[in-house]
């Protein structure tokens, strides 16, 4: 037997099943599908959130690597290179060569 503590308040969820997989649950009365259904939902949270912390720290160390690349660039130009005038060239000039007669 197994006993389960919970930390607080329980809120009722309403899922839609299928009428053929419904009765098949209902041929499996030993299972608790509160608890199975409980568990998977915890489980995907527990990955999505692990997701999301690993995006984040990816992302934060991609820019602590642009900064780096950027500190470079610039002590390479003595400090006259910008990232931000790079960008605003190429987007003004990255459909030049097909525009021209």
């Amino acid at each position: 037997m197994c006993t389960h503590i919970h930390d607080g308040a329980m809120t009722q969820l309403t899922i839609r099943l299928p009428d053929r997989l419904k009765k098949q649950m209902g041929r499996l009365k030993e299972i608790n599908w509160s608890e199975v259904v409980r568990k998977a939902i915890e489980a995907k949270v527990v990955l999505e959130m692990s997701k999301r912390r690993r995006d984040t720290r990816m992302a934060l160390e991609a820019a602590k690597r642009q900064d780096e690349i950027a500190k470079v660039l610039a002590s390479r130009y003595n400090g006259a290179w910008s990232g931000v005038e790079v960008i605003r060239y190429w987007r003004k000039h990255r459909y030049s060569s097909s525009m021209r007669p």
